[in-house]
C-alpha cells in the first residue's frame, strides 16, 4: 500500500534538504571542473513509481548514467544523469581533450559521479546525524529508460514506491555541461528522514 502524499510543509523540508545536498555535489563538481560555475535549478521532489522516475529523464533518450547506492539511515540512490553528448563533452574536459578509450571514460564518470554523491551524502549526514555511505558506481551509457530502471531496482521496496529529488545542474564550460542529479528515496526512508528533521 503506498503511503500518504507529503504534507506541504514536509515537500518544503525536503526541497530544502535537496537544496543543500546537491548543492554540495554542484559545488564538488564545479571544484573538478577547475573552478568552472556549476548552477543548479530548484530541487523538484516527484513521489511516484520508477516509470516516473524514467519520465524524469527523458524516457528513451540517449545518455551517460552513474549511480550509488545509499546505505546508512537512508535507502536509496543518487543518480548523475547527462544527455550523451554533455557526458562525453564532460570526460573530454576532465581527460583534457585526449582521446581515451571506453574503460578510461567509464572511470571519469564513476568517479564524477562518486565526488558529487559523496559531496551530497556528507551534506545529508551533517543535517541528520546519520553516517551515510554511497556504494561503489556503476555507469551505463544507452536509453535513458534501461539505465534508470538498473538504478532504482535496489532501491523502490514492497510497494515500488520512490521519493524523487531532482535539481538540473549546468556547468559554464566550453562546451556547455548540463545534466540532472536525482536523490533517489525509498518511501519509508523519507519518513524516516522527514521524522529524523522534526517534520
Amino acid at each position: 500500500m503506498s503511503l500518504p502524499l507529503p504534507s506541504d510543509a514536509q515537500l518544503d523540508a525536503l526541497r530544502e534538504v535537496a537544496n543543500i545536498g546537491c548543492g554540495h555535489a554542484a559545488n564538488a563538481l564545479s571544484r573538478l571542473l577547475g573552478g568552472r560555475k556549476v548552477d543548479l535549478s530548484i530541487p523538484r521532489v516527484l513521489e511516484g513509481g520508477p516509470a516516473d522516475t524514467v519520465a524524469l529523464v527523458g524516457g528513451d533518450s540517449r545518455v551517460v548514467a552513474a549511480w550509488l547506492g545509499i546505505r546508512g539511515g537512508l535507502r536509496g540512490a543518487m543518480l548523475l544523469v547527462l544527455p550523451r553528448e554533455d557526458g562525453g563533452a564532460l570526460e573530454s574536459l576532465l581527460l583534457g581533450g585526449q582521446p581515451a578509450e571506453q574503460g578510461e571514460r567509464d572511470s571519469v564518470m564513476a568517479e564524477v559521479a562518486n565526488i558529487a554523491a559523496s559531496a551530497c551524502l556528507s551534506a545529508l549526514g551533517g543535517l541528520t546525524g546519520w553516517k551515510l555511505m554511497p556504494t561503489v558506481p556503476t555507469v551505463r551509457r544507452g536509453g535513458a529508460r534501461d539505465a534508470v530502471t538498473e538504478a532504482v531496482a535496489g532501491v523502490s521496496g514492497d510497494a515500488g514506491r520512490l521519493v524523487v529529488l531532482e535539481a538540473r545542474i549546468q556547468a559554464a564550460s566550453v562546451p556547455p555541461v548540463g545534466g540532472q542529479l536525482l536523490l533517489v528515496l525509498e518511501q519509508e526512508s523519507s519518513r524516516a528522514l522527514l521524522a529524523r528533521l522534526g517534520v
